[in-house]
């Protein structure tokens, strides 16, 4: 038997900082990468050789982006329309594809799944909800389907959140039991979860149990846990944290000839990714400007190639974390900087960019003034004369400011010290 596992495939994913423009009038930039590596999957499926083609799919979870906790919205209608065309390819291919809710592209208070309509239109499509495990567990039922013509049984575990887990404790764990010995010793086992034992989303007395196979989700690096367990990872760049990892989907060869155990091959296939992706950092100093800290941020684009004129398909993600710490006194201003960069990168064609995110570290010097009044004796031992060091500080590092705009420093200095007392 061949099984192919993908998961977290996110279609509708929309990373904000982004340019504006929409491609074709459909999709925002960056979005129809993800729709690009699950079509290319399911090219790639369709396109083998008879015999090399799955006897059915497997999706760990999160096959959609929205709806997701906080955000209610359903997926684009461009991703419905994408999952359609590609679960209809899949029908004419009569490969069956089964599929569990994760914590994303789920709805938290309806008893649907944005995916309940393809179950209905398509025979080859089938899935597991986050109802399905609720209603499960209560019940204390297995949660599970069998496929008598492959002679299979999928085992399924949706995404639970954690949260959800003190008004279940009791029963999820008489029901982790209950689902490990459902297993079915005349037919090969899978269980497909989404879920990570890390953040408590999943038991590990799973791994524990007697499957031929255990497929996860949640997890976005590709990745082997033992011998019969993978997370088959994600299959586009979903964060810059992942940049590292390896994206595509897991063939799972699987030969229950013989009496014994089934024996496993597992093969990692791989997606190549669409764009550059820079990610860098910038070191900055007490006697910076904004201007130095610019000139060296757009040093790492022409070092990366970037300063070409934009063209989508080949335009980069980019990140840049800004490193160093800052000083009273600073001749810089991080906002203003963010502010510039956004204007080249995302709203010019100056640089070959397609999104931009400048990471600055939080600065604890801006202690307001209502927090250090807590302690009047610790505003004296700080500032012994507010309004000398005051015109000491402006006429020191703003004299050109103050040339400039015909400002009196002995005036500047006693409103400082009346607004200090006014606290």
């Amino acid at each position: 038997m061949r099984i192919i596992h993908i998961s977290d495939t996110h279609l509708g994913k929309r990373p904000k900082r982004t340019r504006a423009s929409i491609i074709n009038q459909e999709i925002k930039p960056i979005e129809d990468d993800f729709y690009n590596s699950w079509r290319r999957f399911i090219e790639e499926i369709i396109n083998l050789d008879k015999d090399e083609k799955p006897d059915i799919i497997i999706h760990s979870g999160d096959f959609f982006e929205t709806p997701s906790g906080t955000e209610p919205s359903p997926p684009p209608e461009f991703a419905r329309k994408v999952a359609a065309e590609a679960f209809k390819k899949l029908y004419e291919n009569n490969i069956p594809i089964v599929i569990i809710d994760g914590n994303h592209g789920r709805y938290m208070q309806y008893r649907i799944s944005p995916l309940t309509e393809y179950t209905i239109l398509f025979d080859n499509v089938y899935l597991f909800t986050y109802f399905d495990i609720r209603d499960s567990i209560r019940n204390q039922q297995p949660l599970f389907k069998d496929f008598p013509t492959l002679n299979l049984r999928i085992h399924a575990h949706p995404s639970l959140e954690s949260n959800d887990l003190p008004q279940l404790l009791l029963k999820y764990e008489d029901w982790v039991y209950i689902q490990n010995n459902n297993i079915n010793p005349s037919m090969i086992n899978v269980f497909l979860a989404h879920g990570m034992i890390e953040n408590h989303t999943l038991n590990s007395n799973f791994l524990m149990g007697d499957y031929d196979y255990i497929g996860l989700g949640d997890n976005h690096k590709m990745q082997q846990i033992n011998d019969n367990t993978w997370y088959a990872g994600s299959t586009e760049l979903w964060s810059f944290n992942e940049e590292t990892y390896q994206k595509g989907y897991l063939v799972i060869d699987i030969d229950d000839s013989s009496s014994s155990k089934s024996k496993i091959k597992v093969s990692q296939k791989l997606l190549p990714q669409q764009r550059k992706i820079v990610s860098d950092h910038v070191e900055i100093y007490s006697d910076d400007n904004n201007s130095k800290i610019i000139d060296r941020i757009k040093k790492v684009f022409e070092k990366n190639g970037l300063n070409t004129p934009y063209n989508y398909q080949t335009a980069a993600r980019v990140k840049i974390t800004i490193q160093g710490n800052r000083s009273y006194g600073s001749f810089y201003n991080i906002h203003e900087i963010s502010s510039y960069l956004n204007k080249i990168t995302l709203n010019s064609n100056e640089y070959n960019i397609v999104e931009f995110i400048l990471e600055t570290p939080k600065y604890y010097d801006d202690t307001s003034i209502k927090q250090i009044k807590q302690d009047d004796r610790f505003i004296e031992y700080l500032i012994e004369d507010p309004e000398k060091e005051f015109k000491k500080y402006i006429t020191s590092t703003r004299k050109e400011d103050l040339k400039k705009n015909n400002l009196d420093s002995n005036m500047l200095a006693k409103l400082f010290f009346e607004s200090l007392k006014n606290q």
